[in-house]
């Protein structure tokens, strides 16, 4: 019994004093700068903005956290306490090899950190939150300091100018199409994915809470509105990865078009099926497009629907 006991003093202590990436210009950081090439696209648009307690309304501007980073105190949304937005894209954020989308946030020196939480979400309904961790032992004063080594999964983990990496591996999807950034209060109210309190400087005032700069994408894929899921039973696309010929297999009536896109959003096939109203299979010739990845929009006459497919020979 005593053996057990002393394992688990050492096992948490482990945990306490586990180090995450350091600050931004340090070895292994994770920080991404604003003017990295590997940020392609920038968010467009918001929703569902509910501003907390403590913000001014010189800082109730939600378009200036749109477009690209600015790496500025000023131009940014101040979300107040516990505050929550909803950024939108004019592309898919898609799931490929290392991190898919960034965070920016104001921080003004790298241990003044106002965390946030980051979700998001396919629908715009249905958010799934990152895993996120907070090492921090102690209360945060409203001027304090936050070791960005004892946190991990927060979209403000860098300062001004520098930005936070998310990986949608992290989450298990494949795609999506909203972010959600809610405010955390840090006066030890809040919990991180393992049940540790979050701390975080409190309690400021004026522009309290979390100050967007902006939200970058590194791997995006066209987007298409008004799309709606088609069940299983509906709709069949195999294989998937395709070499050669790409076989989809309809068990519904009235589609009129099947488009490829490239991840440019080029088209870079197009088939109409007007005439083929009772159609229940068909074969897409896949010999032409190179290895990687395209979507297949698929229009019918009640819906649309854009499924991932992967070209691999």
């Amino acid at each position: 019994m005593k053996k057990i006991f002393l394992i688990l003093i050492v096992f948490t202590s482990q945990v306490l004093l586990a180090q995450y990436a350091p600050a931004a210009g340090e070895p292994n950081t994770t920080a991404i700068y604003m003017d990295s090439s590997i940020i392609v696209a920038w968010a467009t648009g918001y929703k569902d903005t509910l501003f907390g307690e403590d913000v001014d309304d010189q800082w109730k501007t939600p378009e200036k956290a749109l477009g690209k980073a600015q790496g500025t105190s000023g131009d940014i949304v101040c979300l107040g306490r516990s505050g929550e937005i909803t950024f939108t894209f004019d592309a898919f954020i898609i799931n490929q090899e290392g991190p898919d989308f960034v965070t920016f946030e104001n921080g003004f020196s790298d241990t003044f950190l106002e965390l946030g939480w980051v979700e998001v979400s396919q629908d715009g309904i249905n958010f799934v939150r990152f895993p996120n961790h907070s090492l921090t032992e102690e209360p945060v004063d409203a001027f304090g300091d936050v070791d960005p080594t004892k946190i991990n999964g927060y979209c403000s983990k860098y300062k001004q100018g520098y930005g936070t990496p998310f990986d949608l591996d992290s989450v298990h999807l494949d795609s999506i199409r909203f972010v959600k950034l809610i405010d955390i209060s840090g006066e030890g109210n809040a919990y991180d994915s393992d049940g540790h309190i979050i701390y975080d400087p409190y309690k400021t005032t004026g522009s309290a809470g979390l100050d967007i700069d902006a939200i970058g994408v590194i791997h995006a894929g066209v987007l298409r509105e008004n799309i709606k899921e088609v069940s299983k039973h509906q709709l069949r696309i195999y294989p998937n990865p395709a070499q050669d010929i790409l076989q989809i297999e309809f068990h519904t009536s009235h589609i009129k078009q099947l488009v490829i896109y490239d991840l440019s959003g080029e088209m870079v096939k197009e088939i109409n099926l007007e005439n083929y109203s009772a159609l229940n299979t068909y074969q897409i010739q896949v010999d032409d497009l190179k290895n990687g990845i395209y979507f297949l929009r698929i229009d019918a006459q009640k819906y649309q629907i854009t499924k991932k497919l992967i070209i691999s020979r």
